[in-house]
């Protein structure tokens, strides 16, 4: 489930949507955040991964930090570096999520990806929309630390085909869709929706599995389907 962002100041704090969690190499957010996201991972739970989400539509993420490696570079001394080594023992983060949808610069995504790798950040994911060859050049530039694509099939990339972007990045994507939302909570798609798209890009692109945007809008349509009943369609869609 794709939840929510943090942001990237020019100073270097941290943001999870407009709260300060991180700022001058400490992490200052929510006390209990910490301990409640280790639970994640323990007994029952399916749950075997936590990624930071950066960028989001709107917000000047990726252009920070260009700014702060090519002032600062990204050795462990810097703010950069500092603040994301506390974000991840904060957090337990084994990924970080690329969703930039503005700034568009290789060179740096690459550096800064290297960086967090060097930090203890196991993997680094793509969320794209669209720019496809910016996303290649991240994606060569990186080989085998990205394991994940996280395609958006909705909003501005509602037009997206799976089986497109799966062979202009040489690796299968996981699609994404929107649950119910707006007014009415008339639209988005359903539970049954998503496992009839998910289910038709299993066949025409081999996708492996399949992610959610918004958590948010979830709870506020819960009537129209849970967290539960959008993971249970994906994998349904995904696994038969």
């Amino acid at each position: 489930m794709r939840h929510a962002n943090h942001e990237e100041h020019d100073n270097g704090d941290l943001y999870y949507n407009d709260h300060l969690v991180v700022a001058g190499g400490r992490y200052v957010g929510d006390a209990g955040w910490p301990a409640r996201l280790r639970t994640l991972k323990q007994a029952p739970t399916s749950v075997n991964r936590i990624e930071v989400s950066v960028g989001a539509w709107g917000t000047p993420d990726w252009e920070a930090i260009d700014k702060l490696i090519t002032r600062d570079g990204t050795g462990s001394g810097t703010i950069l570096y500092r603040n994301f080594l506390a974000l991840k023992n904060a957090t337990g983060a084994d990924a970080i999520n690329n969703d930039d949808e503005a700034h568009y610069d290789v060179d740096s995504t690459v550096t800064f990806a290297r960086m967090a790798n060097a930090m203890g950040y196991r993997n680094f994911t793509l969320a794209p929309y669209t720019a496809v060859s910016y996303w290649q050049g991240v994606k060569n530039g990186l080989g085998a630390l990205v394991d994940r694509v996280y395609l958006q099939a909705y909003a501005g990339g509602s037009g997206n085909n799976p089986a497109t972007w799966s062979r202009s990045l040489g690796m299968p994507v996981d699609p994404g869709l929107w649950s119910k939302n707006g007014s009415g909570c008339s639209s988005g798609d359903s539970p049954a929706q998503v496992e009839s798209k998910m289910r038709s890009w299993k066949s025409s692109a081999g996708i492996p599995g399949g992610f959610m945007w918004l958590y948010d809008d979830m709870k506020k349509c819960s009537a129209q389907g849970t967290a539960a009943d959008y993971a249970r369609a994906i994998n349904t869609a995904t696994t038969s």
